[in-house]
């Protein structure tokens, strides 16, 4: 069966839609990388990179996965003699400890239910009854919608000297970020989520502190190994072929957030997610998490209403894709993603799909939804 290319409504949290003239750059022939005009282009990338980190540090570009960025994090800066704690409060802060049980990393968990916050006290506690030297979680849990306060946060880490990793994939651009204000040492981002690209690239900014611990025992690996990386970007280069076509997209978008401003960009989020929320009143829906970020809008289903059928439903009737869950949040959760080039009239679309779809199902009291 020939993959369906036809028109669709994408409110998945990665791949996000990606804007017309940013889709133009795709289509042109991929640059070669080893000349002077593209050093001078990565030279920008990680200019604006910077930018969007809010951090004076190094960024290294890795042309692979937002799991491998944090593989690449794992083994690079952690070492068999850290004891790592993980705030493990869905899919992603799971991947954190598969990936520290994968390379021998010691660590504890705090396991949160989903939707909930870690408070700071919560977290400061756990890593003293632990004695654990680093702490590793996710700005933005994905796979519930649930918002970490990373201020906070970084506050306890600097306060006890811990080592203080960030996965901030689907959060940077979408929520503030400061890396450096923050006492962020290492922060990882994919191109697929509010950079609103194809997927392909991921970003490790990292400070003096994380780079101490690269130069004390450099890792055992080829093409993780970061040392190499900023070797290379010092001339504007990486060592292996980059994904040269996705390197003029992303150049170009940094460009463009950097025009409008980081802010403007934030807004644009903000205000997406808040005006979809201001339309589910009406809804069988209840948001799960405590603390949304403004990437997207997870949402629990009443009891009597499978949200896998209904995620079925939108693709297949309407051309419309949010994002299911796994799991046992399988038939309970789905989620809408806020980032992209979405817009107001796109969440209207979503509304009507979603209202045709329970009246469809006879869902009880939503014939007071269709008013």
């Amino acid at each position: 069966m020939p993959f369906n290319r036809k028109p669709n409504k994408v409110f998945t949290p990665g791949p996000t839609p990606i804007h017309p003239a940013i889709l133009a750059l795709g289509a042109t022939q991929p640059p070669y990388s080893r000349t002077q005009a593209f050093s001078k282009l990565t030279f920008e990338i990680i200019a604006g990179l910077k930018n969007v980190f809010q951090t004076s540090d190094d960024v290294v570009l890795l042309t692979a996965s937002g799991t491998a960025a944090m593989e690449a994090s794992v083994m690079g800066f952690l070492k068999p003699d850290d004891k790592a704690l993980i705030v493990n409060g869905g899919t992603f802060g799971q991947r954190w400890v598969d990936l520290c049980q994968r390379h021998s990393v010691p660590f504890k968990e705090l396991k949160l239910d989903a939707g909930k916050t870690p408070s700071p006290e919560a977290i400061e506690k756990s890593l003293r009854d632990f004695s654990c030297n680093v702490l590793l979680i996710n700005a933005h849990e994905t796979s519930t919608g649930v918002l970490y306060d990373v201020a906070k946060i970084g506050q306890v880490a600097r306060r006890l000297g811990v080592f203080f990793v960030v996965d901030a994939i689907s959060s940077i651009c979408a929520d503030p970020f400061l890396m450096d204000e923050w006492s962020v040492d290492v922060a990882i981002l994919s191109s697929q989520k509010a950079l609103a690209l194809p997927p392909g690239l991921s970003f490790i900014a990292l400070n003096g502190k994380a780079k101490t611990r690269l130069l004390a025992d450099p890792a055992k690996t080829l093409y993780f190994d970061l040392l190499d990386y900023l070797e290379n970007q010092k001339r504007g280069q990486v060592p292996y072929t980059p994904a040269t076509g996705v390197f003029v997209m992303l150049h170009q978008r940094l460009k463009d957030i950097a025009s409008v401003g980081l802010e403007a960009t934030l807004l644009q989020h903000e205000t997406l997610a808040r005006y979809f929320r201001s339309k589910l009143t009406k809804f069988p829906f209840t948001i799960l998490p405590e603390r949304s970020s403004s990437a997207m809008t997870a949402l629990l289903c009443d009891e009597a209403l499978d949200a896998s059928r209904l995620v079925a439903s939108l693709e297949k009737e309407h051309g419309v894709f949010v994002a299911p869950s796994g799991g046992e949040l399988k038939t309970k959760v789905f989620r809408v993603s806020h980032m992209g080039d979405q817009t107001q009239q796109d969440i209207d679309f979503l509304i009507e799909a979603l209202r045709t779809v329970l009246l469809k199902f006879e869902y009880i009291n939503m014939r007071e939804v269709a008013a």
